[in-house]
């Protein structure tokens, strides 16, 4: 996982928890802020991995009963033999399996070594002598980490009013007022990127931020934030060419939208 990707998921987390006052940033703690959301990504990687092993557990489960229940194993007292299974249980329990190699894959995302340390430790081997030596380095991305963090979170704050407003005025199935938080500081940052960022290329800008609806929210989420910055993105490179900023108003998206989402 890239330097920045990480830093933008730590700027979502830590985003609700700074102060609506840009003039108060100096006084935040930034590097105890990201030793919490370090926390917080490596206990949702922790819970990951306690989901998949459920899911495993499931899957075993679900072929011992599989066995027990056939005809052949009716009337076994000591050992149960294999059975044959049909497409269909097969099919059942193979989605149960990815359905946990997704949470592992998404567990071993999280980069906990990565953030919560500027070091990292490493074993060398002396060819002369042949033993082992532990030393530690210096995480090169480690402070680029930090540094991404605090450029993304002042850049928001310096244009907070102009990407507000802009949100507000979009024609979208959920009003910004009422979307849920996640979803509203993901387009929030999106937005500073694609506007304010020129050394990160708009789909860029657009694509980092489906990417964290789909870690953060769902597809649903995902699809939402993915037609908003989609039909945005013309509007983006138009502002970095000539410095004016376009008209947000276009036409509600047909679907109706998810009350679940909405408070």
């Amino acid at each position: 996982m890239s330097a920045r990707r990480i830093a933008r998921e730590i700027a979502v987390i830590i985003l609700p928890q700074l102060p609506k006052d840009k003039g108060k940033l100096d006084k935040v703690d930034f590097d105890q802020l990201l030793s919490k959301s370090v926390q917080m990504l490596t206990d949702h990687a922790k819970q990951c991995l306690s989901d998949a092993n459920a899911e495993i557990m499931k899957t075993r489960n679900a072929v011992g009963e599989i066995e027990l229940e056939h005809p052949d194993n009716k009337f076994q007292t000591t050992e149960i033999a294999s059975v044959t299974m049909t497409t269909q249980q097969l099919r059942e329990q193979l989605a149960q399996l990815e359905q946990a190699v997704q949470l592992i894959s998404e567990a071993l995302d999280i980069p906990e070594m990565a953030l919560a340390s500027d070091q990292s430790a490493t074993d060398f081997l002396c060819a002369h002598c042949n033993k082992t030596s532990h030393s530690m380095l210096k995480r090169p991305h480690a402070e680029e980490i930090r540094h991404f963090v605090i450029r993304l979170v002042e850049e928001f704050f310096d244009k907070r009013e102009q990407i507000d407003d802009f949100l507000s005025k979009l024609k979208t199935k959920w009003r910004f007022d009422r979307m849920v938080s996640i979803d509203r500081d993901i387009l929030r940052l999106a937005l500073t990127e694609a506007f304010y960022m020129n050394d990160i290329p708009v789909n860029v800008a657009i694509s980092e931020a489906v990417e964290l609806a789909h870690r953060f929210a769902d597809d649903r989420a995902a699809k939402f934030i993915n037609g908003i910055l989609s039909d945005v993105a013309p509007g983006a490179r138009q502002f970095r060419s000539t410095g004016e900023f376009p008209d947000p108003l276009r036409e509600p998206e047909p679907e109706v939208a998810d009350e679940s989402r909405v408070h």
